[in-house]
C-alpha cells in the first residue's frame, strides 16, 4: 500500500513576514536611490556655480590683458588695466582655495588634530591681526569677551582660522563703510559659544535655511570684483560639525545678521 503523501502547507504568518521584508527592502532601495539622485543634483548645481564665478573674472582678466596689448594706452589706463587684473586673479585663488578645501573635508581619511585653546585670547589675537590686514575695509569693528574666566575647547587652529576668516569674508560683502562688525565670545549651555555679527543688507528669510548648503550661491557671492564661491560658510559648518559643534544663523533682512558657532567645552 502507497504512504500517503504529505505536503506542508506555507505558514500564512511567514508569507506576511516575507513580503513585509520585501515591503521595506523596496522602500529603502527607492530612499537611497532618491538620495543618490539629490546627491548627483547637487553636484551639477555646484559645479554649475562654480563654472558661472570662474567665466566672470576670466573674460575680465582676459578684456585687460588685450587692452593692454593696444597701443597708445596711457600710464593711468595701464596701472588701472593691472589692477583689475590683479584684483581678478586674486577672486580665482579664492575660488580655487574653496573647491580645494570643499574637496579635501570630503576625505574619509581626513582628520583634524585640535588642541586645548582658550577661547578669548584667541578670539583677541584674531581681532587684532584682522584690523590690521586692511580686510575690514573702513568698518567699525568691535570685540565682545569675557573678564576673568573664558572658556576653553578642542580646536584646530589651522581648520578653525578658515571658519573665521569665511564668517569676516562674508561679513564684509554684506556690508558697506561705517556698518559694524562684531566678534565674541562666551559660555552657554555648556558650550563654548563664537559669534560674529553685522549691521549690514542681512539674509532675506527665504534664503536663510539654504546658506550653508553648498549648492547655494548668494547675490553678494556673485557681486563683480567680489570674491565668493558659494562654498565658504559649506565649509566652515562641514569643519564645526568635526570638531563636535554646531552653527546657526539668525538674521533680519535690511538690519544684519548673526553667526553662532557652539563647540563643547574641553
Amino acid at each position: 500500500m502507497e504512504r500517503e503523501k504529505k505536503y506542508n502547507q506555507p505558514s500564512i504568518v511567514k508569507v506576511e513576514s516575507l513580503s513585509e521584508k520585501l515591503i521595506i527592502l523596496n522602500l529603502q532601495l527607492e530612499e537611497k536611490n532618491r538620495q543618490l539622485e539629490l546627491s548627483e543634483l547637487a553636484r551639477k548645481n555646484m559645479f554649475s556655480n562654480i563654472t558661472h564665478d570662474l567665466r566672470a573674472p576670466i573674460a575680465v582678466i582676459h578684456g585687460a590683458a588685450e587692452r593692454l596689448s593696444q597701443e597708445g594706452i596711457g600710464d593711468r589706463e595701464r596701472l588701472k588695466m593691472i589692477r583689475i587684473i590683479h584684483s581678478r586673479t586674486a577672486t580665482l585663488e579664492d575660488l580655487i582655495e574653496d573647491m580645494y578645501f570643499s574637496a579635501l573635508l570630503d576625505q574619509p581619511k581626513f582628520t583634524l588634530k585640535p588642541s586645548r585653546l582658550e577661547i578669548a585670547p584667541f578670539l583677541e589675537e584674531y581681532f587684532i591681526s584682522m584690523e590690521g590686514s586692511g580686510r575690514l575695509d573702513n568698518r567699525v569693528t568691535n570685540i565682545s569677551i569675557p573678564f576673568g574666566s573664558a572658556p576653553h575647547a578642542m580646536i584646530d587652529v589651522k581648520y578653525f582660522l578658515r571658519v573665521l576668516d569665511n564668517l569676516v569674508d562674508n561679513a564684509v560683502r554684506h556690508t558697506k563703510s561705517g556698518d559694524l562688525i562684531e566678534i565674541g565670545c562666551c559660555e552657554a549651555n555648556g558650550s563654548a559659544e563664537i559669534f560674529l555679527s553685522d549691521s549690514g543688507s542681512g539674509i532675506p528669510k527665504d534664503d536663510l535655511p539654504k546658506i550653508f548648503d553648498r549648492t547655494f550661491t548668494g547675490i553678494a557671492a556673485r557681486t563683480p570684483g567680489k570674491s565668493g564661491s558659494g562654498l565658504g560658510l559649506s565649509i566652515s559648518r562641514t569643519i564645526v560639525e568635526k570638531h563636535g559643534g554646531s552653527i546657526h544663523c539668525s538674521s533680519v533682512f535690511g538690519e544684519g545678521s548673526k553667526f553662532t558657532i557652539s563647540i563643547p567645552l574641553a
